[in-house]
């Protein structure tokens, strides 16, 4: 996996276990969600994922292709 990869993934990690989804995820639940497996699963399922893509995929992209050229 090259680093740029990783950094992604990281950053979306770090945005998913983050005290803004928690929130979210609490508030859905209706309790106080602390379990990172919760949390990642509703960050995925209501859209936090696809809306990090949208807006860091293209430099994901940009770096992959500068790295094969």
């Amino acid at each position: 996996m090259s680093t740029n990869m990783w950094t992604f993934l990281e950053e979306q990690k770090r945005e998913a276990l983050g005290p803004v989804n928690k929130w979210y995820c609490s508030q859905f639940y209706g309790y106080e969600v602390t379990e990172p497996e919760q949390l990642l699963s509703y960050y995925i399922k209501h859209g936090g994922a696809s809306n990090f893509r949208q807006l860091h995929g293209t430099d994901l992209y940009e770096s992959v292709q500068s790295n094969h050229s």
